[in-house]
This record gives structure tokens, C-alpha cells and sequence, in this order.
């Protein structure tokens, strides 16, 4: 009788399982993704970074040409061309230029020690 009954279950839960899981796995095609947005996103984000990147560089030329045209001795000259390299330039921090914040922060950061280099040479 265990065996009949046995027998039974075994057929009842191979019959069942193998409808269930035999047949392959019906997929349906993938959903079409709008990613137009996306194209202007990085496009303003570029022009962002363009822009303050040219923005930290026309600081930098505003400096020199500042520095170029005081009206000082050569050698007090390349001393503040010196210090503004070595204070300034090769200590500004790392920044994300596509954040006009941060990019206005490093401009402020270069006037600052330029000023304090002016001040202390």
C-alpha cells in the first residue's frame, strides 16, 4: 500500500512539476527607454564645465597680467610669480569644474592668496 501510494504522489508531483517548469520561459520584448533628456543633460553639463574651466583660467591670466604690469623691481616681480606659483597655483584644491560653486570658489581661493602674497612679498 506505502508503495501504490508512494507510486501516486511520485506521478502526481513529476506530472504537475514538469507542466510547471518544462516549458521554456516566455520573455517579452524590452521596453523602449526615452533617453532623449539625457543628450541635453550631458550637453549642459559639458558647457558648464567649458565655461568654468575658461573662467578659472581667465583668473589665472588676470593675475599675471596684473603681476606683469606693477610697476616693481624685476627681481620683487618674479619672487611674486614665484610665490603666486608655488602658494597658489600648486596648492589650489581639486574641484568638480562642472559646479559653478565650486569653480566661484577657486577663483576666490586664487584672488585671496594672490592678495596675501602681495601683502607678504
Amino acid at each position: 500500500m506505502k508503495k501504490i501510494l508512494l507510486t501516486m504522489v511520485f506521478v502526481c508531483v513529476s506530472t504537475y512539476g514538469y507542466s510547471q517548469y518544462g516549458q521554456p520561459t516566455q520573455y517579452r520584448d524590452p521596453q523602449q527607454l526615452d533617453i532623449s533628456g539625457l543628450g541635453n543633460a550631458m550637453t549642459t553639463n559639458q558647457n558648464r564645465y567649458n565655461n568654468n574651466v575658461a573662467k578659472v583660467q581667465n583668473t589665472v591670466n588676470k593675475i599675471a597680467g596684473y603681476l606683469r604690469n606693477l610697476e616693481i623691481s624685476d627681481e620683487r616681480k618674479q619672487n611674486l610669480f614665484n610665490s603666486f606659483d608655488e602658494k597658489c597655483m600648486k596648492q589650489m584644491p581639486s574641484i568638480n569644474y562642472s559646479s559653478d560653486a565650486q569653480a566661484n570658489s577657486l577663483v576666490n581661493f586664487l584672488y585671496d592668496c594672490i592678495n596675501y602674497q602681495l601683502k607678504n612679498n
